[in-house]
């Protein structure tokens, strides 16, 4: 079997433990299942050469009465212009140059034992990023293994895919660098002084920005934040959107800076989900942020009808594309996820009021995107009414994609009339922070324009969506009738601090955190906030994703939210306070199970993590709720 990405289908146990993401990082990958071997990788950049990498893979036998025998390849496959991009390779060193990077060799530069066999392999592939595909074609039986066949195949200046095979026996170690022929890396250089350098300075970085996590989570912590920071990702090439009428128009050099919530079921950028992610990293490296961010807002389409749009999900390159459908490759445009960006962004200015410049240069993209927002998702009857489009499971569920919230449930047809409460409740969020951005711009004309979209927007929801005879916030459907469910819709105004404070006199708040504390229905006190009541009629046991799971990124909105209230109301203290301790307890306890680790959702009953594990996604917000940072 050969292992090259991230698959379940591969049986192995794989976490990040140890990493800053652009400096330094550890993989362990425990396969107990085909060759019962544990693999360790450790990477490390050199101080003094920056464009280079050293790579440490250390192999040990998970049997301790029999070794293993594991092949180890290594390779460089480039995919651009092969006119200017050239690649080589023998048994000992794979050297090229490549645009992007420069000249380049790619050495084994230790081991700590003779390898079994060793072989290589040079040749042009159509498929440059599935190189376990090209080694299983050129493979051929060679005394007691399996080999390539030492030789370059086709014509040299055409290679774009170089790799060394090394057959070793457990326990190994091999120590590869990466670097540039007229910089390389020191021989004076050692990976575990480096690495250890790095870790002190992350150790302090960590104690300095997150103060407030308690001695006995640290560990935690700094696991979580490893776990998100090792999902950093770079994507660049081809990126392809599909218009309304059938348009399909295609870019040919887009990039973008992400992180990634799972390798393997999500390996690409998600428009909402990364909102959330920068609500941990904008405090821990804001230059990393203001990247980011400009990266996001520098694919929006830039003129004419769909202004401003972004795709919620983003297929960039053929190495993306390779690991997802055609199908999905496309971004449809008109659909898009929630605008969590503008709240992170907003987080970012009022703790760091000096980045205005930033602020100034970024706001102009800011403006498309809410502009689209508001011109093409509003109802057809009132501008100030909103919905999301279209229905995305059926008449049993409904529920839209486009929300966030995927499956959870929605009125079993689509009305004209329809007013999401959730989407009415980030327009006017997104209208009150905009209001903010063009103070600090000093963009009177439109400052006013917001403020008064804000106070449209929120006058509607107040009104139309609050369903007096429930004492809920609900999808409005027509007078009289409304989405009759409960779970996060019904807190989205505590969510976005969109509720008046009124000296605590609030009947709305009251309402909600009254909701909060009712027994049986949202609230478990193993995992956290359900996404749905258990007495809701679309509540699924298993959580069945929005229909019931445990999310911690709603979770941790809903403790920003009582955070907020609980000056003027003295029970939204006592009910974050409690919703804490439920969360950091047990998203502790199943990280620690052996094999655990932080899940994409915790189940409504018991709070057993479920699905996507390793989860490097939003997850990781459980770092923002140890540190009370809100």
């Amino acid at each position: 079997m050969i292992r090259e990405v991230c698959s379940y289908d591969d049986r192995v146990d794989f976490r990040s433990t140890e990493g800053d993401g652009l400096n330094f990082g550890v993989t362990s990958i425990q396969d107990d299942w085909f060759m019962d071997v544990t693999i360790t990788e450790e990477w490390v950049k050199p101080e003094t050469s920056n464009n280079s990498v050293a790579l440490r893979i250390t192999g040990v036998s998970n049997n301790k009465d029999e070794e293993a025998y594991v092949s180890v390849y290594t390779y460089v496959s480039i995919s651009g212009d092969q006119s200017t991009e050239t690649l080589t390779c023998d048994s000992k060193t794979i050297s090229g140059h490549s645009n992007d990077y420069g000249d380049f060799e790619l050495v084994v530069k230790s081991q700590n034992q003779e390898s079994i066999a060793l072989s290589y392999l040079g040749l042009n592939s159509s498929h440059p990023y599935e190189v376990s595909s090209t080694i299983s074609e050129n493979m051929g039986r060679y005394k007691h293994a399996w080999q390539l066949p030492n030789k370059t195949i086709g014509a040299v200046s055409e290679t774009n895919v170089g790799i060394i095979e090394k057959v070793f026996q457990t326990p190994f170690t091999l120590t590869v660098y990466l670097q540039s022929p007229s910089e390389p890396i020191p021989e004076s250089f050692d990976c575990d002084d480096q690495k250890e350098k790095y870790q002190n300075d992350f150790d302090q970085k960590f104690a300095t920005k997150f103060p407030n996590v308690a001695p006995d989570n640290t560990d935690f912590a700094k696991n979580v934040l490893n776990t998100l920071l090792n999902g950093l990702s770079y994507f660049s090439g081809e990126r392809i959107i599909k218009y309304p009428n059938g348009t399909v128009q295609t870019f040919a050099n887009s990039e973008l800076f992400s992180f990634i919530p799972n390798k393997v079921y999500f390996p690409r950028p998600f428009f909402w989900d990364e909102g959330f992610h920068d609500m941990i990293i904008h405090r821990w490296d804001p230059e990393l942020f203001k990247k980011i961010i400009n990266s996001w807002f520098d694919i929006q389409v830039t003129d004419g009808e769909w202004s401003g749009w972004i795709a919620r999900e983003q297929i960039i390159g053929k190495e993306a594309q390779s690991r997802c459908p055609e199908w999905a490759w496309t971004g449809i445009v008109g659909t898009m996820n929630p605008p969590v960006f503008y709240i992170t962004l907003e987080q970012f200015i009022t703790e760091n009021p000096d980045e205005i410049t930033f602020l100034k240069e970024i706001y102009p993209k800011l403006q498309k995107t809410y502009n689209f927002y508001f011109e093409h998702c509003h109802i057809k009857s009132d501008q100030y009414s909103f919905k999301w489009p279209g229905r995305t499971y059926g008449a049993d569920f409904g529920g839209t994609l486009d929300s966030g919230l995927d499956d959870y449930p929605r009125y079993h047809l689509e009305v004209d009339t329809e007013i999401d409460i959730d989407l009415q409740a980030w327009m006017a969020s997104c209208s009150l922070i905009m209001k903010k951005f063009a103070s600090l711009v000093r963009d009177t004309t439109n400052e006013a324009l917001y403020q008064s979209n804000y106070e449209k927007t929120t006058n509607i929801l107040f009104t139309k969506n609050w369903n007096d005879e429930k004492s809920l916030y609900q999808d409005y459907i027509e007078p009289g009738l409304f989405s009759d469910h409960t779970g996060y819709l019904n807190l989205f105004t505590l969510l976005l601090k969109l509720e008046p404070i009124d000296d605590g006199n609030n009947d709305r708040v009251n309402a909600i955190l009254d909701l909060l504390t009712k027994e049986n229905s949202i609230l478990s006190e193993i995992g956290g906030i359900r996404s749905l009541s258990v007495d809701d009629s679309g509540f699924v046991i298993s959580g069945n994703y929005w229909c019931g799971a445990i999310w911690i990124n709603l979770n941790y909105l809903a403790l920003s939210g009582l955070k907020y209230y609980e000056p003027y109301y003295p029970k939204a203290q006592t009910i974050r306070e409690n919703l804490e301790n439920i969360l950091i307890t047990n998203m502790k306890k199943e990280y620690e199970k052996e094999s655990g680790g932080i899940f994409e959702i915790y189940l409504p009953y018991d709070g057993e993590g479920y699905s996507n594990l390793p989860f490097a996604g939003w997850s990781t917000l459980i770092l923002l709720i140890m540190a009370q940072i809100y």
